[in-house]
């Protein structure tokens, strides 16, 4: 049997960055909930605000970072944006190899 490994065209900068993005919230929100476990188990009485922050603000940038990508993203797909601009241009048709939006 033989696998066929096909090279794709890497993502925009923009769509690394929110997938990039997420992952590591991910991972911060684990380690926030297995740290404050682990402060519990152990019998810590003193206040976690620290915690909360190491948790909540990388979810608050996230939520920074994904409403400025979908306003450029509204940006360029309405009349005068880049992407409508260059579909007008090609009488709206698919052009060939276009893999992310279907023919109209």
């Amino acid at each position: 049997m033989t696998i066929k490994v096909t090279k794709g065209k890497k993502p925009e900068y923009s769509k690394r960055l929110v997938s990039d993005i997420r992952s590591l919230l991910w991972v911060v929100t684990v380690g926030g909930l297995l740290l404050a476990a682990y402060c519990i188990r152990r019998g810590y009485t003193g206040s976690l605000p620290w915690l909360s922050a190491m948790v909540g603000l990388p979810w608050t940038a996230h939520g920074v970072v994904c409403s400025f990508y979908l306003n450029m993203a509204k940006s360029d797909h309405r009349a005068g944006g880049v992407t409508f601009e260059s579909a007008k241009a090609a009488n709206f048709e698919k052009p060939a190899g276009s893999e992310n939006s279907p023919g109209i």
